[in-house]
């Protein structure tokens, strides 16, 4: 029960108590009164009668006795009138029944009235010839006393309901601070950080509010030197300071993790980046203007490929730098490779100046795998550019060319699947800490062909650059509510693509098909890169907002990789955040990757959120990660995908 509503119970006890002793009092006191009156009034009317009557008491006129008491009796309001003679007899008597109109039996019952009677003797000179009896009726003093009842309730009933509006405008002033204060928990709850600005005048409300005020302000301040700190490990074991890309260690790491994913198999090209004369450069102008000069090509580099989901671009060495642009075919690899060389040529260190030289070594493979000599093509190419000439771009010749397909082959294939609905599904395991307790099953699109699969992370790319990525998300929602719509565990992990959310399209159809699957809704967590950050940040709080208020789950995954600052988890609406795997492959040997996802733990833990690890090879990578305090993960050595097989929670 409310505050409010307490405070208002309070003060309907208290003036019901009120009305009822008052009532109480003014009706016993007009009894009193009444009483009184009643009794004065008998008392006169005996006195009066019997001296009216003493001759005809001595005359023994027992007519003339009748008629005198027969006048008194019917003017008056009586109810019993008797002479009695002097030895005791009645001669005369007039008696009225008991009938009160207008006034329930109730109150009759509640409020007991005496009779007050008066009573005189009748005399003639110094002799008693008799005695008059006169008792009053009761019924003109019930009428008052009704009367006076409905008065002081129909006055009580008036002045409670004027209390009432009053306290309650002013319990809902007095008390819109305590709302305040609730709301600023709920938020802080929603890891989100308001301050009260405004101080009720209240003191004790005041002192509330100001200690809630610094409450929220020391939580914002410690989760925001978390994220800090995590953040600066990162720019720190990870990101080349002064670049900003990532470092050598860094790119190996998640080119690595990238073969062993899910996208491995995909197209991808390498672009290697030579700065010629750049130690000469240093020597003649300062390491200051250098560093510069490598700022400005980074930029460029950035400018022209940042928007590349999964692509790395890093700093290999002091003038080398480097590109892995994943998933497209020959022809849109050409297209922005050409795109790259143009934008770092455009740098003025570069265009200006006879001083510095650019070469870029191009190697592509239409099946980028593990054990693929993509960076040594590029190599081999980036040393045939510097042969060439200043300002040079080399692409090296490989036969795993030949295998990719084209543009118009592709979109013939993604259309005749989604016409066909051929996408199947498998399944792999995400366990929880136990490591038998299955918590999600992540789903996996696959595309059967001929001599296989097709993993979603070769043709999802390509169905993102046709435009199809949101139908596809759709067609996979569906058939898995087709198949497991009435079962409520484990949670079903489906990966979103970001284009599909900014389709308002699908995200009102998504809308409109978790409300008619409620049970299905309450299973399903949609997961999105951290990628998706980057492009539109407001697009996915957006989107989570109304997909969890549907009822299902927001989830990224390859969390940590992103240029997106933590800040972003206060105020996201999150299930649950996936490290990526380039942070756990190695993780037992490898302690920077230990503190920064123990510092990710604690930031995800403080916002409710649970840490998920991806790519787990080895019981002694799970173990490390056990020991840290990762809440579940998944991997090849925890399970490998298959088809599903699973039913409710088995």
């Amino acid at each position: 029960m409310t505050l409010y509503r307490q405070l208002i119970l309070a003060i309907t006890f208290l003036i019901v108590c009120l009305m009822a002793g008052n009532v109480l009092v003014s009706v016993f006191n007009a009894r009193g009164y009444v009483f009184e009156q009643m009794a004065v009034h008998a008392q006169d009317t005996a006195t009066s009668l019997g001296l009216t009557i003493s001759h005809a008491a001595k005359e023994k006129d027992d007519a003339q006795i009748r008629s005198f008491v027969d006048v008194v009796f019917d003017r008056g309001y009586y109810r019993e009138v008797i002479y009695h003679s002097l030895s005791g007899d009645v001669t005369v008597e007039r008696k009225a029944p008991i009938l009160i109109e207008g006034v329930p039996s109730w109150f009759v019952e509640l409020v007991d009235l005496p009779e007050p009677s008066g009573s005189a003797e009748v005399v003639s000179g110094w002799f008693r010839l008799g005695e008059v009896t006169v008792i009053s009726h009761p019924g003109y003093a019930y009428r008052d006393l009704w009367r006076v009842f409905n008065e002081q309730l129909w006055l009580f009933m008036v002045t409670a309901v004027l209390c009432y509006g009053l306290v309650g405008i002013g319990l809902r002033y007095m008390l819109r601070p305590l709302r305040q204060v609730e709301e600023q928990a709920e938020a802080i709850c929603r890891r989100e950080f308001p301050v009260q600005d405004a101080l009720p005048r209240t003191r004790e409300l005041r002192r509330m509010v100001t200690a809630m005020n610094r409450m929220v302000q020391k939580i914002q301040s410690m989760f925001q030197e978390q994220v800090e700190l995590s953040e600066s490990l990162h720019r720190q074991a990870y990101l080349d300071s002064v670049t900003g890309l990532s470092n050598r260690r860094d790119f190996d790491s998640r080119f690595d993790a990238f073969l062993k994913s899910e996208k491995g198999g995909s197209a991808g090209a390498l672009v290697l980046i030579h700065l010629g004369g750049l130690i000469g450069f240093n020597d003649r102008h300062g390491r200051d203007t250098g560093d510069q000069c490598l700022k400005d090509l980074a930029a460029a580099l950035s400018g022209a490929n940042g928007d590349v989901e999964g692509g790395i671009l890093a700093r290999r060495s002091g003038a080398d730098l480097c590109a892995f642009i994943p998933s497209l075919d020959r022809e849109e690899a050409q297209a922005r490779v050409d795109a790259l060389f143009a934008a770092l040529q455009s740098v003025s260190w570069i265009s200006d100046s006879d001083e510095l030289s650019l070469h870029l070594g191009v190697s592509f493979s239409a099946s980028v795998m593990q054990g693929n000599s993509l960076l040594e093509e590029a190599d081999l190419a980036l040393r045939q550019a510097q042969h060439q000439g200043t300002n040079c771009c080399h692409w090296h010749q490989s036969h795993n060319e030949e295998g990719s397909r084209s543009a118009g082959e592709w979109r013939t294939l993604l259309e005749d699947a989604i016409r066909a609905r051929r996408f199947i599904f498998h399944v792999q395991p995400i366990f929880e800490r136990d490591g038998s307790t299955v918590d999600q099953w992540e789903v996996l699109c696959r595309l059967p062909e001929a001599d296989g699969y097709l993993n979603a992370g070769v043709f999802l790319p390509m169905a993102e650059r046709f435009g199809m990525a949101a139908r596809i998300d759709r067609l996979m929602i569906e058939m898995l509510a087709e198949s497991y719509a009435q079962q409520a565990e484990p949670k079903l992990c489906v990966n979103i693509s970001p284009s599909s959310i900014a389709d308002e399209h699908f995200v009102r159809w998504l809308e409109d098909f978790l409300s008619n699957h409620v049970v299905f809704a309450q299973r399903l967590v949609l997961e999105l890169p951290e990628f998706s950050l980057s492009v539109n940040e407001q697009q996915v709080r957006t989107f989570g907002r109304r997909v969890v208020a549907r009822g299902a789950h927001l989830s990224l995954d390859h969390f940590g990789v992103g240029a997106s600052a933590f800040s972003y988890l206060q105020s996201m609406p999150l299930f649950a955040l996936k490290v990526d795997r380039c942070f756990v492959q190695g993780i037992d040997s490898n302690a920077d990757n230990r503190f920064f996802v123990k510092s990710l733990l604690q930031i995800a833990h403080s916002c409710d959120v649970k840490l998920l690890v991806e790519g787990v090879e080895t019981e002694a990578e799970w173990q490390s990660l056990l020991s840290l305090g990762i809440d579940g993960g998944q991997g090849y050595w925890l399970g490998k995908p298959a088809a599903p097989q699973f039913d409710g929670g088995e």
